[in-house]
Parts: structure tokens; C-alpha cells; sequence
């Protein structure tokens, strides 16, 4: 069985999506803390400004939602793909003739069209990506056009131990990236800027769901200063963050 098909068969028969999604409603602070939050926004920013007036192409699209909410932001046409049968039969049922579309496909397949913005969440980790985003900023992005992925971080222990602890909600091939991957953004792409969040939010998060009701917490928001100055002033320590908004100009 290829990479691809164990990925589409976690998704359509193991309900990894559903493990996954019973995590984060448990531990919610850690996706609803002020710094999560703040980098929400830079990612809604930065998909509103490369997305207006222009041709969307969303990676890993799910049952559509997101491709949905660009398709409102201004785009002009957004196409959504997924490996998921289950998924894209859902997403389907948001298509805007002409406007929104959506397809049954591999993302390590060839991909038609240009476009002002290729975006993917925590969709990169699940590939061989970078043959993958080489070909798509080759073949796919428009001049002057943006990437944008959001990609999980492997280097914190906690990050390691959840993924003990939690197996039925990752795929088996899924790798968060390491030094090595930042890395090789950064010297692939003349443009390439990597944003890290969610350093001792993580841990703040996960122990303020336990203590208060509210994810913006005194908590919660003393990490948010903290990670906002180690994300500029550490640069080494990206790789233990949670995450990281991935941003390519072309």
C-alpha cells in the first residue's frame, strides 16, 4: 500500500480526523490562547490580502469549510483538493459553479491551473513535501503570488509524548517538521519567512484548561509576551515550538 493510499484509508476508515478533533475540544486553551489566536489572524490576514480578486488553490481541503470562508474573503475562484473520498463528497456540497470547486486528488499529483495563493494546514507533514512545494512554486504559483501552510513542529517533548499517547490520531506517516525541514525552506526560497508560535503557550494551554474557564487567562497571556520575544530573539529555538506559519512570496 503507497503513502497515499495509508493516508486516505486513515481518513475514510480509522476516523483520524475525529480522534484528532477530540483532542483539541479536551485540551482547547491550547487552540484558543492568546498566542494561537494572534497567529490565527496573521494566517487570515495574510490568506485575505493573496487571496483577493485572484485564483485559490487550497491543499488538503477537508469537507470545504475553509475553502468556503476564502471563497468569502474575495477570491475570485478558489479549488480545493483532498485525498479523502468521505471528505470530498461533503465538500461538494458547498461548489459554486464557476467560483468553488473541489477534487478527489493526491497532492503529489500534477495540479492545473496558476494561482495567486496555494494554502494548506498541517497538510505538508503528511507528504514527501518537498518535490511536492518545489513543482507547485514552479508550475502552479502566479508571479507576484504567495504560499501559505500552517505545519505542526516535532522538536518540543510534549509534542513527542502526545504523539505517544495519542497514536489513533495521527496517521502513520504523518513526520512534524524539524530543523532540518525549516531549514531547507529557508535556503530553497529566496522569500521564504517561517513565523513559530506556541512555546510555553503549549504548556500554559494545556494547564489552563484544567484551571480556568476562559482560554485568555493571566496564564495564557504571560506566555503569549513571552513566546511574541523568543519567536524574534531565539531564532534557534523554532524547532520546540508547536507550530509554524510557513509564508513564500514568489
Amino acid at each position: 500500500m503507497s503513502r497515499a493510499e495509508r493516508e486516505k484509508r486513515a481518513y475514510d476508515e480509522e476516523r483520524v480526523f475525529e480522534s484528532s478533533h477530540g483532542w483539541h475540544v479536551r485540551f482547547r486553551h491550547v487552540f484558543e490562547c492568546p498566542n494561537t489566536l494572534a497567529h490565527e489572524r496573521l494566517f487570515q490576514e495574510t490568506v485575505r490580502r493573496a487571496a483577493a480578486g485572484g485564483r485559490v488553490l487550497e491543499l488538503g481541503c477537508g469537507d470545504g469549510a475553509s475553502a468556503q470562508e476564502i471563497l468569502k474573503l474575495g477570491a475570485a475562484r478558489v479549488r480545493g483538493v483532498d485525498i479523502s473520498e468521505t471528505l470530498i463528497a461533503r465538500a461538494r456540497e458547498r461548489e459554486v459553479p464557476g467560483r468553488l470547486d473541489f477534487l478527489r486528488r493526491d497532492a503529489t499529483e500534477p495540479i492545473d491551473g496558476t494561482y495567486e495563493l496555494i494554502v494548506g494546514r498541517a497538510v505538508l507533514h503528511h507528504l514527501d513535501y518537498r518535490e511536492v512545494v518545489k513543482r507547485l512554486h514552479a508550475a502552479n504559483l502566479a508571479p507576484g503570488g504567495t504560499m501559505l501552510f500552517i505545519e505542526p513542529l516535532g522538536g518540543n517533548p510534549l509534542i513527542r509524548i502526545f504523539h505517544w499517547m495519542a497514536p489513533g490520531a495521527h496517521t502513520a506517516d504523518e513526520r512534524s517538521f524539524e530543523r532540518d525541514d525549516l531549514r531547507w525552506f529557508e535556503t530553497t526560497f529566496d522569500r521564504a519567512e517561517i513565523v513559530p508560535f506556541n512555546y510555553l503557550s503549549l504548556p500554559a494551554g494545556l494547564l489552563s484548561s484544567l484551571l480556568f474557564r476562559s482560554a485568555d487567562n493571566m496564564l495564557t497571556r504571560l506566555a503569549d509576551r513571552f513566546d511574541r520575544w523568543l519567536a524574534v530573539r531565539v531564532l534557534w529555538l523554532a524547532p520546540q515550538f508547536r507550530q509554524a506559519v510557513l509564508i513564500i512570496r514568489n
